[in-house]
């Protein structure tokens, strides 16, 4: 799987968050974060957040998965320019760390689902890391 390590700084994302089962990660047929987007895309997130952006990315966003935990988060979001923090959003500080960066490229949520099972099964297994995905969707940064 191809992917470079860059060096980030701290960066705040706004984020609409739902929390979903470990056990979802690596279920080929599971379309639960695609369907997630899906649901972004037909309400007023994605307006929300074009009106608090620092820039026309959105990211998907999965917290760390912990074997402790059986539960993750997992947010869409926006580089966040600060202000009040709308009603069902919440901020995520990240910090400043190296990152594995991926590229998601597709015109609809199918191809979140993809990337992440190959980015957990041909990535996360095979290393010591804490993974922690971001995505840019092409139809998304087109409405936005």
């Amino acid at each position: 799987m191809e992917y470079k390590i860059v060096e980030k700084e701290k960066f705040i994302l706004l984020v609409k968050v739902e929390t979903f089962d470990n056990e979802i990660v690596g279920e080929e047929e599971n379309t639960l974060i695609p369907d997630f987007w899906k649901r972004c895309n037909a309400d007023d997130t994605f307006d929300v957040l074009k009106a608090h952006r620092v820039n026309g990315d959105v990211y998907g966003a999965c917290a760390p998965l912990s074997k402790e935990e059986t539960h993750f988060e997992y947010g869409i979001g926006s580089l966040y320019a600060g202000g009040e923090v709308p009603s069902g959003f919440d901020v995520w500080e990240v910090k400043a760390n190296q990152w594995a960066v991926f590229q998601c490229i597709g015109t609809d949520g199918q191809c979140i689902g993809e990337t992440w099972d190959r980015i957990y099964k041909e990535f996360c297994l095979d290393q010591d890391i804490i993974c922690l995905m971001i995505l840019t969707l092409n139809s998304i940064r087109q409405r936005m």
